[in-house]
């Protein structure tokens, strides 16, 4: 009886032995996981445009002529009202002669046919004169007013021309390109220069439809200069188009900026990323790593639990910086479980997993 039972027992320790090590041997899948956090994500979609200043212009001469001065410099800061140019047109000193001759012809006419009617009406009170009379020097009197008024707008009009021939800064900014050398002929409405402000600038970017229809004037969006690193300003719509471009089928919308010049290094000229929030979603959270097949038809996760993993498709709500909100039918994803981020590329349904983090 005694040599019967001792083999039994070797079996039997032999092969709890055996299962002990199969237990332990790391043959279930690797895996490491995350927990399924609650929160909220915004998508924001980025435009690109490049930083123009709100105050700018292209100044010109409105009368043709050769440019004999000019201290401006490019990328030189002008004060309102600094000299910036001038120009000479011999014509325009002989023509405001000529029109305060005309002016002074005029007045001198006038005056002689006032002094005219006077007569003329004191005579008609002793019958002297006929009526007739009168009536043809008031007349005379009449058009010699309208010469004088024409002679005086002619004079201004040359005087007007003369000051034009100088110009001057519209405003504070810097000039930011010079088009014309001294020396130069320039005709009336030629550029010569471009000047901008400092103190507030813009950015012209194209939106589709989709958004532009959450947008209205003075709508805080937010703004990014990426040659100064990942901060971030803010600006306000202030136009915004309702008709589409022809050729995009886009909308323009400009975001505009204020600046301190002392403080910041916004520029204009610069690139800038116009950020537009287009999904804002709270719920469950898990990481980009997270989704199987995330831009295709059946995006899905793996839940982990008591070392089995159960496959779950999802719906992908929205999609920002590395994260993904998502949801499931039937409530089978919950806050609090842990999915798998790592390892899942070659799991099945119901495959055993050992969870190293």
């Amino acid at each position: 009886m005694t040599r019967l039972i001792l083999p039994v027992l070797c079996i039997f320790l032999i092969t709890a032995c055996d299962k002990a090590d199969v237990a332990n041997e790391p043959s279930a899948q690797p895996v490491r996981t995350v927990v399924v956090r609650e929160g909220r994500l915004n998508h924001r979609l980025s435009f690109h445009g490049v930083l123009v200043p709100v105050d700018r212009a292209r100044l010109a001469f409105q009368s043709p002529g050769v440019v004999i001065t000019r201290p401006a410099q490019m990328g030189q800061a002008v004060r309102r009202g600094e000299l910036l140019a001038t120009l000479d047109n011999p014509e325009l000193g002989p023509a405001q002669r000529a029109a305060a001759a005309r002016l002074q012809e005029a007045l001198t006419q006038r005056d002689q046919a006032k002094r005219e009617l006077a007569r003329q009406r004191s005579l008609s009170t002793t019958g002297a004169v006929g009526e007739e009379s009168v009536e043809q020097r008031e007349a005379e009197l009449a058009s010699l007013e309208a010469a004088v008024a024409r002679a005086e707008a002619d004079l201004a009009g040359t005087r007007q021309r003369l000051e034009d021939a100088t110009l001057l800064a519209p405003f504070d900014g810097v000039i930011s390109s010079v088009i014309v050398e001294p020396g130069e002929f320039v005709s009336a409405g030629q550029a010569v220069m471009d000047i901008g402000g400092l103190e507030k600038v813009e950015v012209r970017v194209l939106l589709p439809a989709s958004l532009v229809s959450e947008l209205n004037i003075g709508k805080e969006l937010t703004v990014k200069v990426p040659q100064l690193g990942d901060n971030e300003s803010t600006g306000w719509v202030t136009e915004l188009s309702t008709i589409g471009e022809k050729d995009t089928g886009l909308f323009p919308v400009t975001v505009e900026i204020p600046v301190d010049p002392s403080s910041t290094m916004i520029r204009a000229g610069m690139q800038a990323e116009v950020l537009v929030v287009y999904a804002d979603v709270e719920g469950m959270i898990v990481p980009l790593g997270a989704i199987v097949d995330p831009v295709g038809g059946s995006p899905k996760i793996f839940r982990a639990a008591d070392g089995v993993v159960t496959e779950i498709p999802v719906r992908i709500l929205a999609i920002a910086e590395g994260e993904v909100a998502v949801e499931s039918e039937g409530a089978r994803l919950a806050i609090g479980d842990r999915v798998v981020v790592a390892g899942h590329r070659s799991l099945t349904n119901g495959q055993q997993v050992r969870m190293t983090q």
